[in-house]
């Protein structure tokens, strides 16, 4: 599909129904807005064109003329103009690593939609700036792990329709999957890792959440799903930190940046209490924040290596202390 062909799909998208009207200039302005470039005989011929095929009428009794759709005319579905396209096309690069394979393809075609749109639109703004953006993990780029389709699909059904599964699980170091009965409650998706918030059989009271990778297969045990009372998915992811929560208990972080390793905190704050300084006696930048306690913390404190040093609170930097001892016995 052309540029011209898009352009023309979107003026009837914003012409208003008779007795509204909008002008040729309001055209050009809001057709600028969406990405395109046209001058104002490029618009007016446009207008011309389409009224000559479609029900389109033009108010010359007095000046800004307005152009509407008739008032008994049925409209045209809306096109995807070049800014959605863009949006699309971005979303699609961000989507693809952290979405399920299968939820993925349903959506696909709205992407190569997009695409498709950016394409045809060579000389636009829009186009080009597509070319230049990209999106990036922040941290390790892990491949999402590996999801059995039909199991996934039954899950999403099971969550979708309110009914409980019986499921093949294998725990984790274990060798063989056990069956189980579960009782979806959410979804997570949480960078390369899909997991199911649900209950188990033995233990209805207290949700819990399971990487679906780990799921061998399930099918619909009969059996409507049910809802612990009180339960919110925000409350308790809130309650259950997917880092890894260490305890419930929340840390006064207190440690020291080297070099220029922290500066990031200084327009990305840790929270919303942060403070920063300087350690003159240690020659760096101190940070003091409150945090949860998790092994996420630390997994992002160890990848700074030897340009941060833990201080408190003491129990976390007796703990680096000894993580510190035993990787030098690794290295040795």
């Amino acid at each position: 599909m052309s540029e011209s062909t898009l352009r023309q799909l979107d003026m009837m998208k914003l012409m208003p129904r008779y007795p509204s009207k909008i002008s040729t200039t309001q055209l050009k302005e809001q057709l600028e807005d969406l990405g395109y470039l046209p001058t104002m005989r490029m618009v007016q011929r446009d207008l011309e064109m389409l009224a000559s095929v479609l029900p389109l009428i033009c108010d010359d009794r007095e000046k800004p003329y307005g152009w509407s759709w008739h008032k008994d005319a049925l409209g045209v579905q809306p096109a995807m103009d070049p800014i959605e396209a863009l949006t699309f096309s971005l979303a699609e690069q961000y989507l693809e690593p952290i979405m399920p394979g299968k939820s993925f393809n349903r959506i696909k075609i709205f992407f190569d939609r997009a695409n498709s749109v950016l394409k045809e639109v060579k000389r636009n703004q829009i186009s080009r700036w597509r070319k230049r953006v990209r999106v990036e993990p922040q941290w390790q780029r892990l491949l999402p792990a590996n999801i059995d389709r039909e199991v996934e699909a039954e899950i999403y059904d099971a969550l979708l329709r309110k009914r409980q599964l019986s499921v093949t699980y294998l725990n984790r170091n274990a060798k063989s999957a056990k069956r189980r009965i579960v009782n979806p409650l959410g979804l997570v998706l949480r960078g390369s890792i899909h997991y199911l918030i649900c209950t188990m059989d033995e233990d209805v009271k207290n949700p819990r959440f399971l990487p679906l990778h780990r799921f061998k297969s399930a099918e619909w045990s009969g059996e409507d799903a049910y809802e612990p009372m009180g339960f919110s998915i925000d409350k308790y992811l809130e309650e259950n930190n997917l880092g890894y929560l260490y305890s419930s208990k929340a840390i006064k972080l207190d440690v020291v940046f080297y070099g220029s390793a922290g500066f990031h905190l200084s327009e990305t704050p840790l929270s919303k209490d942060q403070k920063i300084f300087e350690d003159k006696k240690r020659g760096g930048m101190r940070v003091k924040a409150t945090l949860d306690d998790t092994a996420q913390l630390r997994w992002w404190l160890l990848g700074f290596s030897d340009q941060v040093e833990v201080l408190g609170p003491k129990a976390l930097r007796d703990e680096f202390i000894e993580v510190t001892k035993k990787m030098v016995s690794i290295y040795k």
